[in-house]
C-alpha cells in the first residue's frame, strides 16, 4: 500500500490507525514523505511499535519544478510494487484520509463479486468537516452529481456493464484506489502529470480494456480543508467556490450529446479491435458546461434517458438481452444521499 505524504503532521496518526483497525489489514505500508518539513515522519514513527502491518518511510526532496502529487503517487506506488508478489492488490489513500472500518472487506469483496482489475472507492467528508462548508457549495455539489447520474444511467442503457452495475459512484479519486498487480504494469502505473492523476489513471485503465468496479460501499473519509498540499485539488477547489461560484461545473460532467458520441466511439474502437483495423482510443476534447446551463443540460439528458427507456420497452421480448432488469434504475436516481467531496480538478 502507498501513501504519498506532504506536511500532514496533523492527520497522519488518524490516517494509519484507521488502517490499523481493518480485519483484514494490509501487508505493507510505505509512506512517500516528500518535501516534508513538519513532524510527520516522526508521528509516524511513533506509531511503529503499536501497528499491526509493516511500516516503510521514505524520505524524498523533489526540485520545485518536480514536485507534484502526481508525481509523489506514482513515485509512492512504483516503490511499493518492487517487492510486492505478482497477484498483489496494489492500494492508494491519502495522508488526510480516514478509511472506513471495513476499507479492506468492501475492496476485497468487490473483487470477489465482479471480474475487475481494479476498484475505486467513494470519498466523504468526515462528518464534522461536512459542516463546515456552506449550504450554497452543498446545493452546486448535489445538482451535479445529479445530472451526472442521468449521464451515467444512459451509459449502462447503451452500454452495459456487467462487471460495474448500478448501484455504482462517479469518482475517480486517489484517496481509495485498489489495482491488481498485473493491471498496474500493463498500464505503465499512474500517469506521470502533477495533479489529477488518479482521474488520468481510470481514463488509462479504460482505454486498455481493464474493467474497474465504482463500489459505493468503499469509502474513504476526508477532510474539507482550505490550505490543500495539490495543485488543483479539493482544497484549492473549494478556497476558490468560498469566495465565487465556478463559471464551469466539473469538467467529467459532459453534454449529453458529447456523451453519446463518446460511447459511440468507443464502441466503434472495441469492434475493429478484433477486426485488425487501425482506429485509435477516441480521446475527445472536453466539453464543459456552464453552470447557469445547467438546468437545461439536466432536462435535455432526461429527455434523452426517457426515450431510450421507451426504446428498451419496445423491443420484442425475444430479443436477447443479458442484463435485463440489472439496469432498472429507479427514475429519477441520484448516487448515494451523503454528500461527497468536491471535483478533484478545477
Amino acid at each position: 500500500m502507498a501513501i504519498p505524504v506532504c506536511n500532514e503532521d496533523e492527520h497522519i496518526v488518524p490516517c494509519l490507525l484507521a488502517l490499523a483497525t481493518q480485519k483484514h489489514l494490509p501487508h505493507r505500508v510505505v509512506l512517500w514523505i516528500n518535501n516534508t518539513t513538519d513532524e510527520t515522519e516522526n508521528r509516524a514513527h511513533s506509531l511503529i511499535p503499536s501497528l499491526p502491518f509493516e511500516l516503510e518511510t521514505v524520505t524524498v526532496c523533489y526540485p520545485p519544478a518536480m514536485a507534484s502529487a502526481g508525481k509523489a503517487r506514482r513515485d509512492a506506488m512504483a516503490h511499493a510494487a518492487k517487492t510486492a508478489s505478482p497477484d498483489a492488490i496494489l492500494l492508494t489513500t491519502d495522508a488526510d484520509s480516514e478509511v472506513a472500518s471495513d476499507w479492506m472487506d468492501s475492496i476485497l469483496e468487490a473483487f470477489i463479486q465482479y471480474p475487475v482489475e481494479a476498484v475505486f472507492g467513494r470519498v466523504l467528508l468526515l462528518p464534522e468537516e461536512y459542516k463546515k462548508i456552506p449550504p450554497h457549495l452543498h446545493e452546486d455539489e448535489k445538482l451535479e452529481r445529479a445530472y451526472g447520474a442521468i449521464l451515467d444511467q444512459i451509459e449502462l442503457l447503451l452500454s452495459p456493464e456487467p462487471h460495474d452495475p448500478w448501484p455504482r459512484h462517479l469518482e475517480h479519486s486517489g484517496a481509495s484506489i485498489a489495482v491488481t498487480h498485473a493491471a498496474w504494469r500493463r498500464t505503465g502505473g499512474i500517469p506521470n502529470v502533477p495533479s489529477g492523476e488518479d482521474r488520468a489513471f481510470a481514463r488509462i485503465l479504460r482505454q486498455n480494456g481493464i474493467a474497474a468496479r465504482h463500489a459505493p460501499q468503499v469509502q474513504v473519509y476526508v477532510s474539507a480543508r482550505l490550505q490543500g498540499r495539490a495543485r488543483g485539488g479539493m482544497a484549492e477547489t473549494l478556497t476558490r467556490r468560498l469566495i465565487a461560484k465556478d463559471e464551469y461545473i466539473d469538467d467529467a460532467f459532459e453534454p449529453v450529446s458529447r456523451r453519446l458520441l463518446r460511447l459511440r466511439r468507443e464502441r466503434t474502437y472495441w469492434q475493429s479491435q478484433s477486426s485488425c483495423l487501425d482506429i485509435s482510443y477516441p480521446d475527445l476534447p472536453v466539453v464543459c458546461i456552464r453552470r447557469n446551463d445547467l438546468q437545461q443540460h439536466h432536462e435535455r439528458a432526461l429527455r434523452v434517458l426517457k426515450r431510450l427507456r421507451q426504446m428498451k420497452q419496445c423491443l420484442p421480448k425475444r430479443f436477447p438481452i443479458e442484463t435485463a432488469g440489472q439496469y432498472d434504475i429507479p427514475f429519477p436516481a441520484l448516487t448515494a444521499p451523503e454528500s461527497s467531496v468536491f471535483p478533484d480538478r478545477p
